[in-house]
């Protein structure tokens, strides 16, 4: 897989750690999960629309709030996979695809190199310049290789 694709696949994989204790599915390979009121439904469905958009363009490039945004963005989907790997709701194998790459993320994250950012790693930067925007909407609008 090509190195945009699996910084992609990353993201969407946790973003679907994120939204899996509220879809209701469960651990065990055969049990399927718990069908929710279409009220819950369309929630869960508005929250996925929303974290996956950019909500604002063109933002200030400001390091140190990009980072730290990306960096708490980052720390939020993998203490929620924890969370719904110990409650049952993700899979031992969904976690361990997921968090290694979410891992090398934050390893990368740093004010310096925001600084030193060019070309799309520099305008993921710019987008998490916004308080606006969540990681994986900037992720998916500007991958770059960790």
């Amino acid at each position: 897989m090509a190195p945009r694709q699996a910084f992609r696949s990353l993201l969407f994989l946790s973003l679907s750690a994120l939204l899996v204790l509220a879809s209701g599915a469960r651990a065990g390979e055969d049990a399927p999960p718990r069908p929710l009121p279409a009220t819950v439904q369309a929630d869960v469905a508005a929250i996925a629309e929303h974290l996956s958009s950019v909500q604002e363009e063109a933002p200030s490039l400001a390091c140190g709030k990009a980072v730290e945004n990306a960096r708490w963005g980052v720390e939020t989907m993998l203490e929620v996979g924890e969370k719904n790997l110990r409650g049952g709701y993700m899979t031992q194998a969904a976690y361990d695809a997921a968090t290694p790459a979410l891992k090398a993320l934050l390893g990368v994250l740093t004010v310096q190199d925001c600084e030193a950012a060019t070309g799309v790693r520099r305008d993921f930067y710019q987008c998490m310049s916004s308080d606006y925007n969540h990681v994986y909407a900037c992720g998916k609008a500007h991958p770059f290789e960790p």
